[in-house]
């Protein structure tokens, strides 16, 4: 049996039952280090710019994004995550639509953010539409979760992962997703492959930074 495409696990992992508690078990899951993580991004995104945040669920980024003064449209698969979103009452602009065919005009926007995607795109996909969708100086910033390189942090990240799953095993609305968040992270490598792939549609000044013991990445680049 072929292993699950991204966003087959996307459309599995993300339904109406868990988008009420989404909130709450991200900050919860990463012990914290979620909230630190999309602060990062943040401060890579010059206030008063137009940004497209990808994969905006139920508004996380997107709220601290407009905080910081920017201009924002939200974009999201998955329409109940959406519609908790709605219920916030962020000023900002939302659409239900596929990363990997975005429904934009050529040379949009002046940031692009997003984070947990890239695991469940083709990311020459992705980065070809984002490209397209930029001004010409325009900033990208991707975050995702990573498999540690370090033996370590490794062994400590598969650790980590068999507790969250003893722990969530018995709530229907999450079990799935933590039965399988780490075959897709294992399976995915992303991380291995976006230099290049950025490179090859014509960013430039691109930038790695690895966190939190290597669980994460967080990468920029420009459009020139």
């Amino acid at each position: 049996m072929n292993p699950k495409t991204g966003v087959e696990y996307a459309r599995t992992f993300f339904v109406r039952e868990n988008s009420k508690s989404y909130d709450k078990l991200v900050l919860l899951a990463t012990l914290g280090q979620d909230s630190v993580w999309k602060k990062k991004i943040v401060s890579s995104i010059p206030s008063n710019s137009f940004v497209l945040d990808l994969a905006c669920g139920t508004g996380i980024l997107s709220s601290l994004l407009i905080k910081n003064q920017n201009k924002v449209v939200g974009l999201d698969l998955t329409l109940p995550y959406l519609e908790i979103m709605m219920m916030k009452g962020l000023e900002m602009g939302i659409v239900n639509a596929d990363a990997e065919l975005l429904p934009f005009a050529d040379d949009t926007f002046d940031c692009i953010t997003t984070s947990y995607l890239p695991k469940y795109t083709k990311l020459d996909r992705l980065i070809n539409e984002c490209f397209r969708v930029l001004k010409f100086g325009g900033c990208i910033v991707l975050h995702d979760f990573t498999l540690p390189k370090n033996a370590a942090y490794k062994f400590a990240w598969t650790k980590y992962f068999k507790l969250i799953k003893y722990l969530w095993w018995r709530d229907r609305k999450w079990k799935n997703v933590f039965a399988n968040l780490d075959t897709l992270i294992k399976q995915n490598d992303w991380d291995l492959k976006i230099k290049e792939t950025l490179l090859d549609f014509g960013f430039t000044e691109i930038k790695l930074a690895y966190l939190t013991f290597q669980t994460s990445l967080i990468v920029s680049a420009i459009k020139k």
